[in-house]
Parts: C-alpha cells; structure tokens; sequence
C-alpha cells in the first residue's frame, strides 16, 4: 500500500509541477508578444506628426491618428472583438486596456520627469516622447491557487534630433 501512494502522491506531485510550467512558458511567449505589441504602438504613433510645426523646428504629434493607429495595432495583434474586450482565439482574458503619453514641443518642458501609475519606472524625458503602457490583465495559469499579478508592459518611442 506505501509504494501506491507513493506513487499516486509522486504523480500528482509531478502534473501540478508540469501544468506549472507548461503555463509559465506560454505566458513568458506571450508576455514577449504583448512587449512587441507595445514596441509597435509606440512607433507606430511616432509617425503622425505635425508637418507645418516640424518644417518650423518642432516635433508635435499628431495624437488622434496616433492613438487610432495604436488601437489598430492592439486589436490585430491581440485578436480584439472590439476595443478592449479579446476574441476566443486570444491567449488573455480579462479585457486589455492601454494608455498612451505624447510629449511633445506643444505640451512639455525638456527635460521632464515621468513616473508611471503602477510606480514601475520612472524616467527623464529629454526629447519628444511618445509611451505606450498596455494592461492585460492576469494570465489564464491553470492552477488557481497562485497568486499572480497584471501583465503589464510598456514602450517609449523617443525622437532623437541630431
């Protein structure tokens, strides 16, 4: 009878330990996803600016098409049904939101001292910035009895002048 539950305990043992890390792997995948995701959104934003104020030296964005274009980005590439809420084929599952932060010559002081809401980074903005935050919200692990904390992730588009 000790080696059966030995080896009852011992399997049990080892499928919570696989379920573990089968989940751990798929949201390392995927946090990696989301940080790209956020990398495109920034840049993507960076591209619509004001022409007549950067002709005149300044670098001034464009925040209603850039904000367009990072919710374009978001919905593709997380499978989205609408702005915020993810499709059945979407890894996340709680709804996805995202904030953006445009500093620019028409809005800020350079240089100026950013700190985000969650208290992650800090950083100190020299030239026209544009950052993307994107929350997913908890990952889908198996094994409810962990404690796991919002995916978050986050990327700045920084314009150099030479």
């Amino acid at each position: 009878m000790k080696p059966f539950i030995f080896t009852l305990a011992m399997l049990i043992l080892f499928s919570i330990f696989l379920t573990y890390q089968t989940d751990n792997n798929n949201y390392n995948r995927q946090l990696e996803k989301l940080k790209q995701v956020a990398d495109e959104c920034s840049a993507a934003a960076g591209l619509f600016y004001d022409e007549e104020a950067f002709s005149a030296g300044l670098t001034i964005y464009n925040q209603e098409e850039g904000k367009k274009a990072i919710e374009y980005i978001i919905k593709k590439n997380l499978n989205l049904i609408d702005e915020h809420s993810p499709s059945d084929r979407s890894y996340w599952k709680d709804a996805i939101n995202y904030k953006v932060v445009f500093f620019d010559n028409s809005n800020t002081v350079f240089p100026h001292s950013y700190t985000d809401d969650l208290n992650r980074f800090s950083k100190l903005i020299a030239e026209p910035t544009i950052i993307v935050e994107i929350n997913a919200g908890k990952p889908p692990f198996r094994l409810k009895f962990l404690k796991l904390k919002n995916a978050v992730r986050s990327s700045a588009y920084e314009y150099l002048e030479r």
